[in-house]
Formats: structure tokens, C-alpha cells, sequence
């Protein structure tokens, strides 16, 4: 069946050829498969001992699990790490079949959960990735403990600016509208990594999402319900959020999140400060 995110073979080879540049950035050794789930064939990245604790990475819309480049060698140091592509989203999984619903993204996610044999596991999620791991945490009793970087939505409404950074890049489709979103979303004394916008180019370019579910925000009693203990990292100078402030104080409204604030970063804070998130997250999981 046709992959609908790439439905042109040849551009999706020239996507693919940028997605294997970004992966050598990882510089350890991995291994990389398919897992065939009712919405099309989805790629997983592992590394790590195979009988340590299951760490599952859920990427930020549009990056690919590429992104854990400066993270997924240091976790996987103790931690069998499975960073999921996304289906619907660009990467490398094939989706057959949009989803729609947050049910249906649950069940894909429990179909790759299934397949790779984890039942307890350490979920972290990055922006649309935060999105997508609180709400699977919220209906499922896999995930023992939970991390969100920079959470879409979740915690508090998008920052009016994003949408008119976002819509040139995805409706004009130029270099020029499609550099300024990757641009805007670092703070601006942080260099972005050259090899992983040229993937993020070619997603934009080549691509077209699959995964047509609109991230929300949160209610307080949902945030109450939660279960598993939750760490929440926020670039001190993070551009998605209408408010910061108000973002942080749902957090610590909820009886198991604890937040941080990391200094001197935006919203890619994983890559920007890899080195002290990287940290909070071994304590936390340790």
C-alpha cells in the first residue's frame, strides 16, 4: 500500500536519504525495524542493554525520532531505549491510514507497545510527543514514570505567533518560511543543528502529515487524575505557550508533576541544554 505521508517514491527516497544523515548523529550503535499496526508500517530506533528497563522516546511533530540525537546515547548508557516515529507524521513509518482521533492514537501506540513486549515502561515525550504521552498516561497502567519536554498545549494555549510561523511553512512550502519556524522555535543564543533542519526542510517539502489530531489543553481535574510521578521541563525562554508562567503553575497544580526550568533554552530544549536535561532525566528515572 502506498505510504500516504510520502506518496511520491521518489521524493521520499530524498527524505529518507536526509533522515539516515541526522541518524549518524547518534554515533553508537542501533537497531532499526518495522512493526505492523493496523495504520501502517511503523519504524523504531533501539539501543541499549535489551534487559534493561524499557524507555519509550515519543518525538516533536514534524523532527522525527532523529531529534534524540544528543539524548539517546546517554540514556541508553542504562535503559533500553525505543524511540517510535510517529505514524502520520514525518519519519520513517508508513502510514496506510490517517488517524483521527486521540482513540485511534492510543491504539496504535498500544499495537507497538504489543509487538515490542513492553508492558512497564518510562514514557518521555517532546512537545506534540509531551502531547501524545500525557494523554496515552491518562488511559493507560503501562507507564510507570513520565517525562514531558516542553509539552504542546497540555498545560497551557499556544502563543498566536506560532500559527503564523507554522502557516507559511506548511502551506508556501519556500526555504525562507520554513527556516524561520525552525529558527523561532530556539532561543535565539543557541545554534540549531545544520544536518537535522535539512531533514526538517525535506519533511516540509516533500511531505504531508497524516496525523490529524489537534493537541489540547488539559483540565485540572484530568492533570489530578494522573498517576505515575511526571517530570516537566520548560525552556526558560519557550515560544509556544501563551504564558510560561500560567504553563508552570498548572504543573505544580498537579500532585505528581514536578517542573523545571532550564536556562538559556527555547523550545528545543532536548537538543539545546542536552547536557542538563539529559541529568534531570537519570535522576528522575534512577
Amino acid at each position: 500500500m502506498k505510504n500516504l505521508t510520502f506518496p511520491d517514491s521518489i521524493k521520499k527516497e530524498l527524505y529518507y536519504k536526509r533522515y539516515d544523515e541526522s541518524l549518524k548523529q547518534w554515533n553508537m550503535d542501533i537497531e532499526t525495524f518495522y512493526i505492523d499496526t493496523t495504520f501502517g508500517k511503523t519504524h523504531v530506533i533501539a539501543c541499549g542493554p535489551r534487559d534493561a528497563q524499557p524507555v519509550v522516546l515519543i518525538h516533536g511533530m514534524t523532527v522525527s525520532s532523529t531529534m534524540w540525537f544528543a539524548n539517546a546515547p546517554v540514556w541508553s548508557q542504562k535503559y533500553r531505549v525505543y524511540a517510535i516515529d510517529t505514524i502520520g507524521d514525518f519519519g520513517k513509518s508508513e502510514c496506510q491510514r490517517p488517524i483521527t482521533t486521540s482513540l485511534e492514537l492510543n491504539s496504535w501506540l498500544n499495537e507497538v507497545l504489543d509487538a515490542l513486549k513492553v508492558d512497564d515502561m518510562y514514557l518521555i515525550g517532546h512537545s506534540m510527543g509531551g502531547w501524545i504521552a500525557l494523554q496515552y498516561t491518562l488511559h493507560s497502567e503501562r507507564v510507570k514514570k513520565l517525562v514531558l519536554l516542553a509539552p504542546v498545549m497540555s498545560l497551557n494555549g499556544l502563543n498566536w505567533k506560532f500559527l503564523f510561523k507554522l502557516l507559511p511553512a506548511t502551506l508556501v512550502r519556500n526555504c525562507y518560511g520554513i527556516r524561520k519556524l525552525y529558527n523561532w522555535m530556539f532561543a535565539k543564543q543557541n545554534t540549531p543543528d545544520p544536518i537535522l533542519y535539512d531533514q526538517f526542510l525535506a519533511g516540509y517539502r516533500f511531505g504531508r502529515i497524516q496525523l490529524k489530531v489537534a493537541p489540547t489543553v488539559f483540565k485540572e481535574a484530568e492533570l489530578k487524575q494522573l498517576r505515575p510521578d511526571t517530570l516537566v521541563l520548560i525552556g526558560e525562554d519557550e515560544v509556544i505557550y501563551s504564558s510560561i508562567d500560567q504553563a508552570i503553575k498548572r504543573a505544580e497544580g498537579s500532585p505528581k508533576m514536578a517542573v523545571h526550568v532550564i536556562p538559556n533554552s527555547s523550545h528545543c530544549l532536548p537538543a539545546e541544554q542536552s547536557h542538563d536535561v539529559n541529568q534531570l532525566v537519570i535522576q528522575f528515572l534512577g
